[in-house]
């Protein structure tokens, strides 16, 4: 089974929230704390969440009372799986769960093809696709 960290929970709910301001407002920028209001999330932890979108070229922010953080690019050129990656890492590493263990049960194989088929769905999706 697949499930998502609470980390990347809400930095998609970060980027929902976005890009729906980003839709319905003149003013693209959006604070963190309301969205973390909103959504009853702690602010600081979706701060830091915010922090790391845009270091990774996925958000940009502006200073002041309307500032916030907006999208860097349109919500169709972002993709989930870059999100998640940025987020949470590899969705799934397909190694054993011991360090220096060599599978000898066949299943590493298993999970190399279901990373595969995880990234080639996820990589589909974007931004746009959380607002639709």
């Amino acid at each position: 089974m697949f499930k998502l960290s609470q980390k990347s929970d809400y930095g998609l709910i970060l980027l929902s929230s976005v890009a729906k301001a980003m839709e319905d407002k003149s003013n693209p920028f959006i604070s963190v704390s309301s969205v973390a209001n909103k959504n009853q999330i702690s602010p600081k932890f979706l701060s830091q969440i915010a922090s790391d979108l845009k270091r990774a070229g996925v958000l940009k922010s502006k200073e002041g009372v309307s500032g916030g953080y907006a999208l860097a690019k349109s919500a169709d050129q972002i993709k989930l799986l870059d999100v998640l990656k940025v987020l949470d890492g590899e969705l799934v590493e397909g190694k054993c769960f011991e360090n220096g263990h060599e599978c000898v049960c066949g299943a590493g194989d298993m999970w190399t093809d279901m990373k595969a088929q995880m990234e080639e769905t996820i990589g589909k999706k974007t931004v746009a696709d959380l607002v639709t």
